[in-house]
């Protein structure tokens, strides 16, 4: 009962995000676009990224210079000389310390809003990814939830929605009114690079619905939710961020991959970002992203959808590389070599890291990148690394007739009609209370923690008596929060980390020579004969119980020695660390896998819906805090 209170609680009611508008604001809306300049029109549709911690930060300069000319030193400056329509925070760039500093964002947004006022008719839209999980820009003290996976696992409609209504008020508390977030990408490649533990599933209707309730909840704290990544990123093999990903399975499995988008359509969803991936039967040479058949044939004509679409970022290589002819695919190949050479990636430009040469030859291919996207139907060009560059290439090809003037209104139009709809005003937000309101969330994390962690193999190993117990694996996987939950429980851990990202030969060795009673490997995205395997095989011929927490996709189960005893937590995030030392220690495993898992032979090692428990008919968990069994 108690779990149902902070749930029902946490969700607030539903804001639907197409509701129309009144005749007299849909009026100041036309007399609001018709009032722009061309100029402002193409800044509506160009949402980027700037640099710095606050509007007039001038320590990252050179950074912004690189991105929006010589002229540009400061946050407040890009925003005004390109009258942009949204900013996107990251971490990188400046915006957000880690841990994250609330009050410090929150007068990052008012800055920024102040900076809008003098240069554009409308006011700023402020976006960030937070997924919850790996994709999370906000961190500690805000809530920190272990992310799309674990939500599967529990497959608790009411955890959806709680969980989107804390992201949403903690966001909105910040001055951010968009959340790139949900990802409702339905994983069905257990290879998958990009997507893995951000999908909630395997199962297009578990993860449609999940992703609607989260969309509710987010949208319910009156900031835009964003179902990503069209027509579905779950089936591919390479990251879009490093490559061009191509899809050939037929109309019958597109269609299971659309569901959800399907279901957040009919939820009135604020936004849908595109995927940089060639979908065969869809467009054989364009990715979604580039493709007017994509983006308006099937997502605006057949699915009938209203809302705002946004591309994926534009400074990704699955974008850029679509438009390049072979020579430039050559050139781009030297450059790209010759840079990496000397340490510095230069597809890493938003970062500052790509020379003078690398940026000029970039130059155009960003414009035409842009100008391809817009054609295509995307509303929003999102997070090009050079703003003039798309700028001119926008200018130029509504001047030659190549992109009209009034298919640019007809963004600007929706994009302006959403922010009055969103009641988004740009005043500024309370410094004080953005502390106190990303601190809100914390029961609704660790229920979901606590409910994911599905425990796949057991031979009695678990639960385990309080004992020396060694603690190492892979550094991706934040073996060192396992530490202090364990001492609470009443554990001696011992913590043998990894010297480097993966386990070395002396990590290993070291490892199996302490006397321990028990071993606790943590592993994240294990691959058959790599360090982490070598690994997890070494401490089980110790003789000592081993058993594997898999911070990552629960695929890495299959991809080994079987251990004596193995759970899925999903997430690196303390959350779901001390959830799994919790389940350990005795408290029942109730999560169940969202995911088929396949064995090495291509059958099934672990079916969806499978997970152990101490109990033999476990009852519902009691919610944080509950006893353990």
């Amino acid at each position: 009962m108690k779990r149902r209170t902070v749930m029902a609680a946490a969700a607030g009611a539903f804001a639907a995000s197409a509701l129309p508008l009144s005749r007299a604001a849909a009026d100041d809306t036309r007399s609001q676009l018709a009032s722009m300049t061309l100029d402002q029109k193409i800044g509506q549709v160009l949402w980027t990224h700037v640099f710095g911690a606050s509007a007039d930060d001038a320590s990252m300069a050179r950074k912004n210079q690189l991105a929006f000319g010589d002229d540009v030193r400061t946050p407040a400056q890009a925003v005004q000389k390109y009258h942009l329509g949204g900013v996107l925070y990251f971490n990188w760039s400046g915006n957000i310390s880690t841990p994250t500093n609330p009050a410090a964002v929150a007068h990052l947004s008012n800055g920024l809003q102040e900076a809008a006022r003098t240069s554009s008719t409308a006011p700023l839209a402020i976006a960030v990814d937070q997924e919850g999980g790996i994709v999370a820009r906000i961190t500690s003290p805000a809530t920190e939830f272990p992310g799309n996976m674990a939500l599967g696992a529990v497959n608790d409609p009411r955890a959806a929605r709680a969980q989107g209504a804390v992201l949403g008020r903690e966001l909105a508390a910040l001055g951010i009114n968009v959340d790139f977030a949900p990802d409702v990408d339905v994983n069905t490649n257990p290879a998958n690079p990009v997507i893995g533990v951000r999908s909630m599933g395997d199962d297009p209707v578990r993860v449609g619905v999940l992703g609607v309730e989260q969309i509710r909840g987010i949208q319910s704290r009156g900031v835009a939710a964003t179902a990503k990544h069209f027509p579905g990123h779950g089936d591919t093999q390479i990251d879009s961020h490093l490559g061009l990903p191509v899809v050939e399975y037929g109309r019958t499995t597109l269609e299971r991959h659309l569901v959800p988008f399907r279901m957040a359509i009919s939820a009135e969803v604020d936004m849908i970002m595109t995927a940089h991936i060639i979908v065969k039967t869809l467009d054989p040479t364009m990715p979604a992203t580039l493709s007017k058949k994509v983006l308006t044939g099937l997502l605006r004509e057949q699915m009938g959808y209203r809302g705002i679409i946004t591309t994926d970022a534009l400074d990704m290589e699955g974008a850029q590389l679509a438009v390049m002819t072979e020579d430039e695919k050559g050139t781009y190949t030297r450059l790209k070599a010759a840079a990496d050479a000397e340490g510095n990636d230069p597809t890493a430009a938003d970062e500052g890291h790509a020379s003078a040469e690398f940026n000029a030859f970039m130059k155009p291919i960003r414009g035409r990148v842009a100008v391809q996207a817009f054609e295509a139907g995307s509303d929003i060009l999102l997070n090009p690394h050079d703003a003039d560059a798309v700028v001119t290439a926008m200018r130029r090809a509504i001047a030659d007739g190549r992109v009209s003037e009034r298919r640019l209104d007809e963004s600007v139009l929706r994009i302006l009609s959403w922010k009055r709809r969103r009641c988004i005003t740009g005043r500024p937000v309370d410094l004080a209370a953005a502390d106190r309101e990303v601190r809100s969330g914390r029961k609704v994390a660790d229920d979901i923690a606590a409910r994911s962690v599905t425990m796949l193999v057991n031979d009695g190993t678990l639960p385990l008596k309080p004992s020396r117990v060694l603690v190492t694996g892979t550094r991706r996987g934040n073996p060192e929060y396992l530490v202090e939950p364990l001492r609470l429980a009443g554990f001696t851990p011992i913590l043998v980390p990894s010297t480097g990202q993966e386990p070395t030969t002396a990590d290993v060795e070291k490892a199996v020579t302490v006397g321990v009673d028990a071993v606790i490997v943590v592993t994240h995205g294990l691959k058959r004969g790599d360090a982490q395997d070598a690994m997890v095989k070494a401490l089980a011929r110790t003789g000592n119980p081993v058993v594997e927490i898999m911070t990552g996709t629960p695929y890495d189960v299959a991809m080994t020695h079987r251990p004596h005893a193995a759970l899925a937590v999903y997430s690196n995030r303390k959350v779901s660390m001390v959830a799994a030392v919790a389940m350990m220690a005795g408290r029942n495993p109730v999560g169940r896998l969202p995911v088929r898992v396949p064995d090495p032979n291509g059958g099934t090692a672990f079916p969806r819906g499978f997970g152990l428990s101490y109990r033999a008919t476990p009852g519902p968990y009691e919610g944080p805090g509950a006893k353990t069994a």
